[in-house]
């Protein structure tokens, strides 16, 4: 029997509790001699389980299945499972992926609200973006709003992106992120720990948040209710000795209070890229192009703006200058790709 049907198959046998599943695969010299040879296993109650399954044919499907997608199985016990997954207290014992980013490469996560404003959804992508440039591989959810505006803009760079999928690789969960899913088949990386098949249960998403802090070196929260699936991922990390960051919001608006709170609570507020990379990447230095040099009155009117939009009046009032000359000072820091013009007189931060 082969090695990757032994262990695909012990974690379909029932009966066995996970962490004896786990001390086999990365104990056993081999899992396929205990299918091959059930009669030499001391322990009666794991004899008579692994003697009795029958259910190979339903594995020949799924190896079939991913095939036909392009897909792999990396399990517990290949040397090819990402390092800092499994360090966390219970790893899935098998990842199924589909796709070109290797598993090895350094990963900080991205997440936050399904139903983001324009500015999260616009300091997502543009975050995203230049992590990747930087070749930092950009995790997240594949959920509505922030982590769909995470994998676009990461899709961009040269280090792209991981989406953690809460059902199997064959189905794209939101429908709507149809073209997406394609993009990220073809240059990013899908993974689950489902197998092909499996529909996207409502129970599955906490348990797949866990993969999404275990695989990276830090979780920054972007727009996060107080009830946000966000802050579970948050949670693990903390749990998992990660860093974790969040974007301050405005504070009487429901949409930033999970994300505030994190940093009430001891997250790391976020202002700018410098802050992201000093935090979980040291030893990296952010691209000249990625840190325009600014004159002070530039600088003093982009440090006004923030990550929330702003109307060309209210600039003018806090920075005690007239509306023609924070026009000038917008028009410049636009040219150096720092702000954006919005509908209404409105400017937005870029990262």
């Amino acid at each position: 029997m082969e090695e990757l049907v032994a262990v695909l198959a012990l974690t379909k046998v029932a009966g066995i509790p996970y962490s004896k599943k786990r001390e086999i695969i990365e104990g056993a010299e081999s899992v396929a001699s205990l299918f091959d040879r059930p009669r030499k296993i001391h322990d009666r109650s794991l004899k008579e389980r692994i003697a009795s399954f029958d259910a190979f044919g339903s594995i020949d499907a799924e190896l079939k299945n991913l095939g036909k997608l392009k897909a792999d199985a990396v399990t517990l016990k290949d040397r090819a499972y990402p390092g800092q997954l499994r360090q966390i207290p219970e790893p899935p014992l098998v990842l199924y992926t589909r796709g070109r980013v290797p598993l090895s490469n350094e990963c900080l996560a991205i997440v936050g609200s399904r139903k983001a404003t324009f500015e999260g959804m616009h300091l997502a992508e543009r975050i995203g973006e230049t992590l990747s440039s930087l070749g930092i591989t950009v995790v997240s959810g594949f959920a509505r709003g922030i982590d769909s505006s995470a994998h676009k803009g990461a899709l961009k760079g040269r280090g792209k992106t991981i989406a953690v999928f809460g059902c199997g690789l064959d189905i794209c969960y939101p429908a709507e992120n149809n073209h997406l899913y394609e993009r990220i088949g073809n240059d990013g990386l899908m993974l689950t720990e489902y197998p092909p098949g499996t529909k996207p249960f409502p129970q599955h998403f906490p348990a797949r948040n866990r993969i999404i802090a275990g695989l990276s070196r830090g979780v920054l929260v972007i727009e996060a209710t107080s009830k946000s699936g966000s802050l579970i991922t948050a949670r693990l990390a903390l749990e998992y000795g990660r860093e974790v960051m969040a974007a301050p919001g405005r504070i009487f608006d429901e949409e930033y209070r999970g994300a505030n709170s994190l940093i009430k609570q001891g997250a790391r507020l976020i202002e700018n890229m410098e802050d992201i990379i000093t935090t979980c990447f040291p030893g990296l230095q952010l691209k000249k192009s990625e840190a325009l040099a600014l004159e002070k009155d530039e600088e003093y009117i982009y440090s006004l703006i923030g990550f929330n939009k702003m109307h060309v009046d209210e600039l003018a009032e806090k920075g005690s200058l007239s509306v023609k000359d924070v026009l000038a000072l917008l028009t410049r820091l636009e040219m150096k790709d720092l702000v954006r013009a919005l509908p209404g007189g409105f400017y937005l931060r870029k990262v």
